[in-house]
C-alpha cells in the first residue's frame, strides 16, 4: 500500500474562519469554494490522503501522464510521489488560509514524500515567477504579489519554511512538520488585476531523489544515472521492496558506469548516454512504474536466483557459446516475425524542458530499406519516452526500437543443465553450420525449468528463448543526425526540428468594398506548406521599417493570410509553422514595399494608330487596374519627335479620358503620340508609344504662322522667359532670399509656381470671315529644378540632360478664342478653347499658352511655341 502525505489544514471550527475562507475564495475564483473549503474544516490531525489509491487509469496519453506531474491538485485523497532526476513538477494543495484582512492566500504544495536534491525556478502556468534556488519574491509583473519558500524534506532545509508558517498562520503550529516531504510554500497578495484568471497552477522545477546509493563509490545521495535510480526503485518499500541485497552489485556497477559514458552530441558537447528525469506516483502498479522506468535506458530488469540484473541497452559481446552439447531436443527457428509485428517507421516523444516538460515530438525516423523489404507500405509504431529530456537520447532508443525490430531470427531450444549457466539478459553466441551461424550473437529472452519424460524417467531440462541482436542496434555517432545502420539505409533529422514554411510570397491587389468605401489595397500573403507532417497551423507577422513591434496576426491552418485597407509603406513581412506540440519553425522573411493606392498603374498595352481625315485614331486594352477603371483617366501626350519620344518631352492632346476608355481621336500630326493610365490617386503609369508620320489626307496651303519665340514678346502672366525658354517662376520673390549663396537656382526659389499663362503677342486677322484651319505646335522640355551641375556625378558627355533629370510632370497647351469682329477694334471673343488642330470660320484668332507642373520641383521649358494657319487647297 503505497505511503500517504499528511496534511495540516486550517481548524476551522469556528463558524468566521470558514466564512473567511469562503470570503476569500470567491474573490480569487468561484470554483475555488466548492473545491477546497471541506479540506479547509477538516480537523487538523486528519490524512488527506487515505489508506488507498487508485492506480492509473489504462489508455492514459503521453499528454494527461506529463501533464499530472505539473498540476497543482485540491483533493483529499493523494498518493506521495517519487521524482528521479530534475523536472517540473506540482502536487497536491496540503494547506491553505486567507489571513490581512482576506487579501492574502497561504498556500502549501507537498512535492514529494521524500527529501530531494534541490527546488529551483518557480512558474505560474507557462510564466516564470522565480528564478533559481532559495526564499524570495516573485519577478515580473507578479512582483510585491507573491512570495516564496522552499523545503527540501530535510529538517534544515524546511527550517525557514516552517517558521513562515507559523508566523502567518496561527493553526500551524512546531508539531506540523510533514517531516520527510519536499513542499512549497506561497504567499499570494490578491489583486483582481494580477490575478485576473484566478489562482495560478504553481509548479516548479525539482531536482529530485537524494539518498540513491552508488555501490562505484559507497556512498548516497542525489543522481540521475539510469542504472542506479531503476536500482533504488527496485529496492525501497515504495518501489517493489526487494532491499540492496537483492541487487546483483556487480552487473550494477557495470551498468551504471555505462550509462555515465558521454555521447558527443551533433551540436558540440556530450551528454550522459542514459539518465532518468520523471515522477513516479507510487499510486500504480509497481509493475507498470518499474516498466516506466526501464524505457529511458532502453535496458531491461531480470531476477534470477533471488537476485536482480539491471541492465541497460548497449551492445554485450557472447561471453557464452552454445553448441550441440547442450541440446536436449529439437531446435526451432524462425527467421521472420508476424507481419502484425513489424514496423518500419518509428514516431516518439520526448519531454522536453523546453516545452515545460509537455509532451514533445522527437524526428520520424524511417528506414527506405525495411520500406522497401515491407513492398513500400509504410508501417508506423508510436513510442513514448516521457522520462527522457534528451532529444539525442530519444532518438538513440527509437534507433534501438527499430533495429531491435527488424532482427528477426528467433531460436527456441529444449537444452540440459547446461543452460543453467545462462539467464535472461545474458547475450550467448551460437554456431551451427546449417544456418550458417558462426558465434551468431543471440539475446536470452526466455528462461524455464522444463520436465522431461525419458520413458519412464522423468528428468529436467531447460527451455530457453534467444533472440538475434547485433551490435548496429547501439551504434551511434555525432554524424548521426541521419541513422546510418550497417545497410547505410535509415535517415533520422535533427533533434527538435519544425521545418519553416516553403517560401513566402507577397502580392497586393486592389478590390472594390461593398460599403460604399471605393477602391482599397489588401495584402495577399501565400507560403509554401511546411514539409512536415506534425505542422497544425501558421503565425504571420508584420512590422513596418523602423518600427520595434511585430504585429501578430492570429494563427492559420492553412499558409494563407491577407490584411486588408494596406497603408503605403516598406513592411518586413515573416511567418513560422507551429506543430501540434506549439514547437516552432525558423522565420521566412521578405522585405516589400506596400504601395496601396499610390502603387503605379500598369503601362497600356496593344497601343495602335490608325488616321481618318485629320484625326488619329488611337486604341490600346482596357486597363487592368481596379483604381483606374473606377475613378481614374486616361492621358494621351504629343510629341513631334518620331524617335525617343518620352514624357519629359511631350505634351497632353486632347482632354483626359475617362480610366476604361479604350479609344481616343485625336489630331493627326506627325509625330509620336503617348497613352498612360492615371489611377484615382493621381498616379501616372508608364506610357505607352507609337509613333506616325502620316498627315490628313486632305491637302491645305499654309498663309502664315504666328511665332512666338525668340522674342516672347507677348503677356506673361505667372511666366517668365530664361535663357530664351518660357518656364514658370519660382514660389518666392528675390527679397525672401536671406542668402544668396545657398540658392542653387534664383528662378526656383521656393518652389516652382504650379501654374502660368503666356499671351500671344500676335494672332490671325483674315479681313473677313473665312474656313481656315489651325494646327499648334510646342516644343517642351520638363526638368528637374533641383537638380544643379555642381551636384553631378561623371562628365558633361555621360549626362543625359544637360537640363536636369527627365520628370515628365508639366506641360504646355495652346488655347485660342475667335471673333467676327475688326480685332482692333472692341471685338467680342468667343470662349477659350484647347488648340491642337481646329477648323474655324471666323475673321480674326487670338492665342495663350498655359503651362503647368504638378511637382513643384520640375519646370516646363518651352523652346518652340508656334500657331499655323491654312486654307484648304
Amino acid at each position: 500500500m503505497p505511503q500517504v502525505i499528511p496534511v495540516i489544514a486550517a481548524a476551522a471550527a469556528a463558524a468566521g474562519t470558514k466564512a473567511a475562507v469562503a470570503a476569500f475564495a470567491a474573490g480569487w475564483i468561484a470554483s475555488l469554494a466548492g473545491a477546497v473549503v471541506g479540506a479547509v474544516v477538516s480537523v487538523a490531525a486528519a490524512s488527506a490522503f487515505g489508506a488507498s489509491a487508485k492506480s492509473k487509469a489504462a489508455g492514459i496519453t503521453a499528454a494527461s501522464a506529463l501533464s499530472s506531474r505539473t498540476q497543482m491538485v485540491r483533493q483529499p485523497l493523494a498518493t506521495r510521489p517519487i521524482i528521479y532526476g530534475e523536472v517540473q513538477a506540482s502536487g497536491p494543495v496540503t494547506y491553505m488560509n486567507v489571513t490581512d484582512g482576506k487579501r492574502k492566500l497561504q498556500w502549501l504544495i507537498t512535492l514529494t514524500g521524500h527529501p530531494v536534491e534541490e527546488i529551483g525556478d518557480i512558474w505560474f502556468g507557462d510564466t516564470k515567477v522565480f528564478s533559481g534556488s532559495g526564499t524570495g519574491n516573485a519577478i515580473g509583473k507578479y512582483a510585491g504579489f507573491a512570495w516564496f519558500w522552499k523545503g527540501d524534506g530535510t529538517d534544515a532545509g524546511d527550517a525557514d519554511l516552517l517558521a513562515a508558517m507559523r508566523a502567518r498562520n496561527s493553526e500551524w503550529t512546531v508539531d506540523h512538520r510533514q517531516r520527510g516531504c519536499a513542499k512549497l510554500y506561497c504567499e499570494l497578495t490578491y489583486d483582481q488585476d494580477i490575478y485576473a484568471g484566478g489562482i495560478p497552477q504553481i509548479k516548479c522545477l525539482v531536482k529530485g531523489k537524494k539518498d540513491i546509493y552508488d555501490p562505484r563509490s559507497d556512498t548516497t545521495g542525489y543522481t540521475d544515472n539510469w542504472a542506479l535510480v531503476t536500482a533504488d526503485y527496485v529496492k525501497i518499500s515504495d518501489g517493489v521492496g526487494s532491499g540492496y541485497e537483492a541487487i546483483e552489485e556487480d552487473t550494477l556497477i557495470a551498468s551504471a558506469n555505462v550509462c555515465d559514458e558521454d555521447v558527443t552530441l551533433a551540436a558540440g558537447g556530450t551528454e550522459k548516454r542514459y539518465v532518468v528525469s520523471g515522477v513516479i506516483d507510487t499510486g500504480n502498479p509497481v509493475g507498470d512504474n518499474l516498466r516506466e522506468l526501464l524505457n529511458p535506458g532502453g535496458g531491461i530488469a531480470t531476477r534470477a536466483g533471488g537476485k536482480w540484473s539491471i541492465l541497460p541497452g548497449y551492445y554485450r559481446t557472447p561471453e557464452i557459446e552454445i553448441d550441440e552439447s547442450w541440446l536436449d531436443g529439437p531446435i526451432r527457428v524462425r527467421t521472420r516475425q508476424s507481419k502484425r509485428d513489424l514496423f518500419n517507421v518509428v514516431r516518439g516523444v520526448y519531454s522536453s524542458p523546453e516545452s515545460l516538460w509537455q509532451p514533445t515530438d522527437l524526428p520520424v525516423l524511417k528506414s527506405a530499406t525495411f520500406i522497401a523489404e515491407d513492398q513500400g507500405r509504410e508501417i508506423a509504431v508510436d513510442r513514448e519516452f516521457l522520462f527522457t529530456t534528451s532529444p539525442a537520447c530519444g532518438q538513440r532508443l527509437q534507433k534501438q526500437a527499430l533495429f531491435k525490430n527488424r532482427l528477426q531470427a528467433e531460436v527456441e531450444l529444449k537444452c540440459n543443465l547446461k543452460a543453467f549457466a545462462v539467464q535472461v539478459g545474458d547475450v550467448v553466441g551460437i554456431t551451427r553450420s546449417a544456418y550458417g551461424w558462426d558465434n551468431k550473437p543471440f539475446e536470452v529472452v526466455t528462461w524455464r525449468l522444463a520436465p522431461r519424460e525419458d520413458g519412464d524417467v522423468i528428468r529436467l531440462g531447460v527451455d530457453i528463448t534467444l533472440r538475434e541482436t547485433a551490435s548496429a542496434v547501439y551504434d551511434w555517432t555525432a554524424d548521426d543526425e541521419t541513422i546510418v545502420a550497417a545497410s547505410a539505409a535509415n535517415t533520422l533529422p535533427g533533434p527538435g526540428d519544425v521545418s519553416p514554411p516553403d517560401g513566402l510570397d507577397v502580392t497586393e491587389v486592389l478590390y472594390s468594398t461593398r460599403d460604399g468605401g471605393g477602391v482599397k489595397s489588401k495584402i495577399v500573403l501565400v507560403a509554401g506548406e511546411a514539409d512536415d507532417g506534425f505542422v497544425v497551423s501558421y503565425q504571420f507577422e508584420i512590422r513596418e521599417v523602423g518600427a520595434l513591434e511585430w504585429d501578430d496576426k492570429p494563427r492559420v491552418d492553412s499558409p494563407r493570410f491577407e490584411i486588408f485597407d494596406a497603408t503605403p509603406g516598406i513592411y518586413d513581412i515573416r511567418v513560422k509553422a507551429i506543430n501540434r506540440v506549439g514547437a516552432s519553425s525558423d522565420y521566412v522573411t521578405v522585405r516589400r514595399e506596400i504601395y496601396g493606392l499610390s502603387g503605379k498603374p500598369t503601362a497600356p498595352t496593344g497601343l495602335t494608330i490608325r488616321s481618318l481625315g485629320g484625326f488619329a485614331i488611337l486604341e490600346w486594352d482596357q486597363s487592368g487596374d481596379l483604381d483606374v477603371l473606377q475613378g481614374g483617366e486616361v492621358l494621351v501626350r504629343w510629341s513631334p519627335s518620331l524617335s525617343g519620344a518620352e514624357l519629359f518631352n511631350s505634351g497632353t492632346i486632347g482632354n483626359p479620358l475617362p480610366g476604361g476608355s479604350v479609344q481616343a481621336n485625336v489630331a493627326l500630326r506627325p509625330g509620336s503620340y503617348l497613352v498612360q493610365f492615371v489611377d484615382a490617386s493621381g498616379t501616372a503609369s508608364d506610357p505607352a508609344v507609337i509613333s506616325t508620320d502620316a498627315a490628313t489626307i486632305l491637302e491645305y496651303a499654309d498663309i502664315g504662322s504666328v511665332v512666338e519665340n525668340p522674342a516672347w514678346s507677348g503677356e506673361l502672366d505667372g511666366t517668365i522667359v530664361t535663357d530664351g525658354n518660357l518656364v514658370l517662376p519660382g514660389e518666392w520673390l528675390i527679397d525672401d532670399i536671406p542668402d544668396f549663396d545657398a540658392v542653387a537656382s534664383v528662378d526656383a526659389y521656393g518652389g516652382i509656381v504650379t501654374s502660368g499663362t503666356y499671351g500671344f503677342a500676335s494672332g490671325f486677322d483674315f479681313t473677313t470671315k473665312s474656313r481656315k484651319r489651325l494646327t499648334a505646335s510646342v516644343t517642351l522640355l520638363v526638368v528637374s529644378v533641383i537638380d544643379t551641375v555642381d551636384d553631378r556625378a561623371g562628365t558633361v558627355d555621360e549626362w543625359d540632360s544637360f537640363d536636369g533629370d527627365a520628370g515628365g510632370d508639366g506641360d504646355c497647351s495652346v488655347w485660342f478664342r475667335t471673333t467676327d469682329d475688326d480685332p482692333s477694334g472692341s471685338p467680342v471673343w468667343s470662349d477659350w478653347q484647347r488648340l491642337d488642330v481646329a477648323e474655324v470660320n471666323c475673321r480674326a484668332v487670338s492665342f495663350e499658352a498655359r503651362l503647368s507642373v504638378s511637382d513643384q520641383s520640375y519646370n516646363v521649358e518651352v523652346s518652340d511655341l508656334r500657331v499655323t494657319a491654312a486654307d484648304l487647297a
